[in-house]
């Protein structure tokens, strides 16, 4: 970002997320003012107001304000759609956590007020800025593995407090809003394009939420397997199978900002293999993230806030074809 105005900053909840990656993030960003926090709870809101330096608010007295640019909502997915709509009727422009939306029709509202409302709308994907994704982008660009034919990623998590809101229904909870969304996103990101179509199974192990899934995304010139869940031994990478080698990450979506990842190329020319580890800087992908968003908003740069909508857009489109797959049992065409 450039120019001496600031992009004021409220953020609507005190999520675990905002206090272990958002918060630090957003202050790191030299043209951004972080200013208010918001709580249901008039003494946490006032308690991680203290903490953090920040004005406490309520949700709906953040939203009024008329001195705030940007509301970021680490809200549960089925929060999302009313407080956008709010938010954007009030001229805030918004980033919401991954995921932000549990149907295509959800996001196809709130996309629609804030195109209305002339205000950026962004589902906040920060491994779409780690460095490690564009190298191996562009390894396989460069023709390192040959024709990439099969992305495969797994991310999942052991069991939750029986109390955790991913069990719960009501807020949309689940794997696949909840870690399957990323193996979808970066699928999409790596095999550079958009599926035609997808299988897909859910379980739920009697909860009122999927707790486990898979699927098999199929692209115009290759194929994604992916699977993801909450009672699963921890696994968080991706790896794409080409022609002629094998490119593997070893941790792939969530990275805190110290952690410096590896991405390890296998070549064969079929007499003896090769393999080259390539060390990637630490990154804290969530300054990387907003800095994106905030720019787009400093300059109120309309094009990108077009761009914004279209990946909210294309994200659900591939999650609804999961969901109707999974209840259907049957392959659906994109």
């Amino acid at each position: 970002m450039s120019g001496e105005t600031k992009v004021r900053v409220g953020i609507l909840g005190c999520a675990n997320i905002a206090g272990k990656y958002a918060i630090a993030a957003f202050k790191s960003l030299p043209n951004v003012e972080l200013v208010a926090i918001a709580s249901r709870e008039e003494a946490k809101a006032k308690e991680w107001a203290e903490r953090y330096g920040l004005e406490a608010e309520t949700y709906d007295s953040l939203v009024a304000r008329d001195d705030i640019d940007v509301i970021y909502s680490p809200l549960p997915v089925g929060l999302q759609e009313e407080w956008v709509l709010k938010a954007a009727a009030t001229g805030k422009h918004l980033i919401c956590e991954k995921s932000m939306t549990y149907s295509l029709a959800s996001a196809k509202r709130m996309v629609g007020a804030c195109k209305d409302a002339g205000v950026a709308l962004y589902e906040n994907f920060v491994p779409e800025f780690h460095p490690q994704h564009a190298q191996v982008l562009s390894l396989i660009n460069g023709q390192k593995i040959g024709k990439p034919q099969v992305w495969s990623g797994a991310y999942g998590f052991p069991a939750f407090p029986e109390n955790d809101i991913r069990y719960n229904a009501d807020l949309k909870g689940g794997a696949l809003n909840d870690c399957g969304c990323y193996t979808v996103y970066m699928a999409r990101k790596i095999m550079q394009g958009e599926p035609i179509a997808v299988t897909c199974t859910l379980s739920s192990d009697g909860r009122d939420v999927d707790i486990k899934g898979s699927a098999l995304l199929e692209f115009e010139n290759g194929t994604a397997l992916m699977s993801f869940g909450f009672d699963h031994f921890y696994q968080n990478t991706y790896f794409v199978w080409g022609s002629k080698g094998i490119v593997r990450t070893n941790r792939a979506f969530a990275l805190p900002p110290t952690f410096t990842p590896a991405i390890e190329l296998m070549e064969n020319d079929g007499t003896k293999e090769k393999r080259t580890t390539i060390e990637i800087p630490a990154t804290n992908q969530f300054a990387l993230s907003f800095d994106y968003f905030c720019s787009a908003v400093a300059r109120q740069n309309t094009k990108q806030f077009g761009e914004m909508y279209e990946r909210i857009i294309r994200q659900a489109a591939v999650l609804e074809a999961m969901r109707v797959s999974a209840r259907e049992g049957k392959r659906v065409v994109l």
